[in-house]
């Protein structure tokens, strides 16, 4: 039978053990109280560490937010920038598989397809003040973000109606549109644009006292409206030239510049090709139809001359023109690295193909000047060098009035590769590639020289404007 003698006895002999477990309990009783003593001294640092880590920090956060824990940055496709980036109100069509790719010192993005949201023109130097931003960038400062990107710039400026957008300081969007000679197309070395974008940093957006501008897809009223004219209603005339003598860029021009088609005599070739297509809708009909203010043509021969009641004949420096067909039959037709185009110039067949060649440009010369019944001679350099003055020449050649506007607007939409080439270097064109050697060997050179003065005395005789300069000089 269970009494208290018998409990107290127990007791005695456990009492080794409890005293250990009352030890163990005061000991963590007191530790706990400690270290919530300690917990309450905890410095805004720990606090910061012991927040749940995110997925993503914005860039530039500001000082005193959140440190988040370093992660891996996540893959980012293009369709997901673009999707992004884009403004809610502005509906985006699937890029293209060509899309964007990025180009010399990664300063700016540049499109391969037709259908592009804009194109990249220059670094230009960023207004100094306010009163002269307000001047000179008439959108305004449209937007400042942390995730600027070029393409949310650009579509946002083309949502707003504006046909350029300039970024500066990696997180700045301006629009604006241009009238007259303005500032902010006076384009500069793209290096200046150097800080990148703090959206796509391997892209940048323009400096400190630059922006990086860019043509958006917004059509210039001054311009855009080009048109094809009645069946036989105008008269039936050449733009002659060379292959790879600026007979695009010059159609282009001329289009702009007096707001009517150019046609092309290879129209059956081309009426397929997507440049005819998007670019040159003229080039899609028959040329006889006299509906277009001009036609193309490669053709040097007398009786084909003799069809058309006048020619615009387009002259370039033979040295240019023949390495730049080279570059364009084994880099676009063979699909030729850079690399192994310029290894043609070592083989005998650029020699062969030099010397026939440089007859050919010869010959179109010298038979579009004897056999046209009317003719203007634009020299493509001058072109070059002056486009808006000599686009005035050819335009009041075709008896058109000359607009001032639409031809400045004209040379805006299409500067030459002078004006760009400062920011654009050997990037503008998938075949401007430069050699460092003359690729011409001695006696071939004295061909080319040769052909040069006769080009050029039968442009005296016929009281026409002789070349430019000595073409004998090297500019390969």
């Amino acid at each position: 039978m269970f009494s208290i003698r018998h409990f107290i006895s127990r007791m005695n002999r456990l009492k080794g053990t409890l005293l250990v477990i009352i030890a163990l309990c005061a000991a963590s009783f007191y530790v706990g109280l400690y270290l919530k003593a300690e917990s309450s001294k905890a410095t805004p640092s720990d606090k910061r560490l012991a927040e749940p880590r995110r997925a993503v920090d914005p860039p530039g956060a500001p000082v005193g937010a959140p440190v988040a824990v370093p992660v891996q940055p996540r893959q980012t496709t293009l369709n997901q920038i673009i999707t992004e980036t884009k403004p809610k109100h502005f509906i985006l069509k699937p890029a293209a598989t060509s899309a964007f790719k990025s180009a010399l010192n990664k300063t700016w993005m540049t499109w391969t397809d037709i259908e592009s949201p804009g194109v990249y023109r220059a670094c230009v130097p960023r207004p100094k003040d306010d009163i002269e931003m307000t001047e000179v960038v008439t959108g305004g400062l449209v937007e400042h973000s942390n995730r600027m990107t070029i393409t949310h710039c650009l579509h946002s400026c083309i949502a707003l109606g504006f046909t350029y957008a300039a970024l500066s300081r990696g997180t700045e969007c301006f629009c604006s549109d241009v009238r007259g000679e303005s500032p902010l197309l006076n384009y500069m070395e793209s290096a200046l644009c150097d800080i990148p974008c703090s959206g796509e940093g391997r892209y940048h957006c323009g400096g400190a006292q630059h922006m990086s501008l860019y043509r958006t897809a917004v059509p210039d009223n001054r311009c855009s409206k080009v048109e094809l004219k009645p069946v036989g209603s105008l008269p039936l005339v050449a733009l002659a030239s060379y292959p790879r003598s600026g007979n695009t860029w010059t159609r282009q021009l001329i289009e702009r510049g007096t707001g009517l088609l150019t046609g092309s005599v290879h129209w059956v070739n081309e009426k397929d090709m997507t440049i005819s297509k998007k670019i040159f809708p003229g080039g899609n009909i028959d040329y006889h139809s006299r509906q277009t203010i001009c036609v193309k043509s490669h053709l040097n021969e007398a009786k084909h001359i003799q069809t058309f009641e006048g020619a615009v004949l387009l002259i370039r420096n033979p040295y240019s023109a023949l390495v730049a067909e080279i570059f364009r039959r084994q880099m676009l037709d063979q699909a030729k690295t850079a690399e192994e185009t310029i290894q043609y110039f070592n083989s005998p067949e650029w020699r062969n193909f030099a010397e026939n060649q440089s007859r050919s440009w010869k010959k179109m010369a010298v038979q579009w000047i004897t056999n046209s019944k009317k003719i203007f001679v634009a020299h493509y350099e001058n072109l070059q060098e002056n486009t808006n003055e000599e686009l005035t020449k050819i335009v009041q050649f075709l008896n058109v009035p000359v607009d001032n506007q639409r031809v400045l607007c004209a040379v805006q939409e299409h500067p030459s590769s002078k004006a760009t080439g400062i920011a654009l270097g050997n990037h503008g064109r998938k075949t401007r590639v430069y050699l460092t050697k003359d690729p011409f060997p001695s006696e071939v050179r004295k061909l080319v020289d040769d052909n040069i003065k006769e080009v050029n005395a039968t442009l005296i005789a016929h009281k026409l404007t002789p070349l430019p300069r000595d073409y004998s000089v090297e500019v390969y």
